[in-house]
């Protein structure tokens, strides 16, 4: 059997409906009563990052040179921050606990805290339901993520850096969506003012206003952007689903969010936060920090998509790995959906990239297809890959005519009629190995039924039976 590198996806999506049925940009809607609000945003065309002339622009942080992105497909985004009332039913629901990580704080200094959650995140000393929602790891954030998607049936995620941005643009070009300056901070945003520096001297600039709020602010307290989006600026850092790069140079193009194999060393946050100097206060200063740390200042909003439905991840027997096909994608399917009775849960033929061709060693512009099928009667789900164009994978090099060796892939798949699926495979053009013969639930199984094995399309034997007790 091929070794799989790959691990399966927390969720997977499918289409579900075109974007002519998307509600009007700027629409408000919710998925369930305590669900967040969600904001329509269309999709645009906008330019990420600031001039190399913008005023604080950071050049150590790849704020420049700009790139022009098109945002392809409309998409919702969380109208305020996930606020304490809603991660409060998060935890009720689900009983999540995360691993005992200490969150940072302000304890006369900035200070890893063993006590500090986002229940009791000090900054405030009892943060009310409204607020946003602080301590929460990028990894927290996934698992809310994927509870509310099982909730409401909907994918939810995190957004894009490219998304936020556009976003928190709104159709400006500035500094940040209401202007250049902070003299008018105090209307719109939550940020580092005269107010908290009352409070907390931190040695660095501040907003020359006062907004009353020395620490977080319940959400939705000031001006929203053009878009309709509270706090895109200022109250608490918002992780974004990108890994970060330090550049804009070599982004997707249509706003989808920038990953790549293998472990984020930093996620990007954006937005900044009460506590944050003017100059990061910007919507294009990019944050770096690892998946698991805790702040009191970070949190997170929510985006989901408008084209797609929740599908649950397996939660039930083994994950089953090998290589589904050598080549021909189309009589795969037939072989384990239309004879063998598999849903097709997933197939993407982006996963993996070019390395994925190279470790598999296809032509030049060949891809693999990722691909996880759900069978009805079997004990678990299969995981594997299929090539692309006609490419061919590596098939099980021993002889099918010769008897198994120890070791070697032997799938058995258990279908309701065995005669009928028989005649499927015998119609496709699957190999027969052995017809179908009684189980008497004698010579050491005490399976009773029937029994037969075909070769399938990737050169593995599959052993199919219909079982009437075991």
């Amino acid at each position: 059997m091929k070794k799989i590198l790959f691990a399966a996806l927390i969720f997977l999506s499918a289409p579900a409906q075109a974007q002519d049925n998307a509600p009007k940009p700027g629409a408000v809607l919710k998925d369930c009563p305590t669900c967040p609000e969600l904001v329509s945003i269309a999709p645009g065309e906008f330019m990420i990052g600031s001039t190399a002339d913008a005023p604080d622009v950071d050049v150590s942080r790849g704020e420049t040179p700009q790139a022009k992105i098109k945002i392809a497909k409309g998409f919702l985004l969380g109208r305020t921050e996930v606020t304490v009332g809603q991660y409060r039913e998060f935890v009720r629901e689900t009983g999540y606990q995360p691993p005992k990580k200490a969150c940072r704080v302000w304890d006369n200094e900035f200070v890893d805290k063993a006590d500090a959650t986002w229940e009791n995140p000090y900054q405030p000393a009892k943060p009310e339901p409204n607020h946003p929602v602080g301590c929460v790891s990028w990894n927290d954030a996934q698992a809310f993520i994927a509870w509310l998607s099982k909730k409401t049936g909907k994918v939810y995620r995190l957004p894009s850096t490219a998304e936020w941005e556009y976003a928190a643009r709104a159709g400006s070009t500035t500094a940040r969506f209401w202007g250049e300056g902070t003299e008018d901070a105090c209307e719109y945003a939550n940020t580092y003012d005269i107010s908290a520096k009352e409070k907390y001297p931190f040695p660095w600039t501040f907003s020359p206003c006062r907004d009353g709020y020395p620490e977080q602010a319940p959400v939705a307290k000031f001006k929203p952007n053009a878009f309709g989006l509270y706090d895109m600026i200022g109250n608490v850092w918002e992780w974004t689903a990108d890994c970060y790069a330090g550049s804009h140079q070599g982004r997707p193009k249509d706003g989808k969010a920038w990953v790549w194999d293998g472990t984020c060393e930093n996620r990007e946050t954006r937005g900044g936060a009460w506590m944050s100097a003017p100059e990061r206060n910007r919507i294009a200063w990019p944050g770096r920090d690892p998946a698991e740390r805790r702040l009191n200042y970070f949190g997170f909003r929510i985006a989901r998509d408008l084209d797609a439905t929740y599908t649950p991840a397996y939660d039930g027997a083994q994950l089953r790995r090998l290589t589904l096909f050598t080549g021909d994608m189309a009589k795969a399917k037939k072989f384990w959906v239309d004879a063998l009775g598999y849903k097709v849960r997933l197939d993407n033929p982006a996963f993996g990239g070019e390395e994925t061709a190279k470790t598999l060693k296809l032509k030049n512009g060949a891809r693999a297809h990722f691909v996880i099928l759900e069978p009805g009667q079997t004990n678990g789900p299969l995981i594997g890959l299929m090539g692309a164009n006609g490419q061919k994978l590596d098939a099980n090099p021993s002889n099918i005519d010769e008897t198994p060796k120890a070791g070697e892939t032997i799938v058995v798949v258990k279908v309701k009629d065995i005669a009928r699926t028989f005649a499927k495979l015998k119609d496709q053009g699957t190999r027969i190995v052995t017809p179908p013969s009684a189980l008497t639930g004698t010579g050491g199984t005490s399976t009773v039924g029937a029994e037969g094995t075909v070769l399938s399309p990737d050169g593995n034997r599959v052993i199919i039976q219909q079982v009437e007790s075991e």
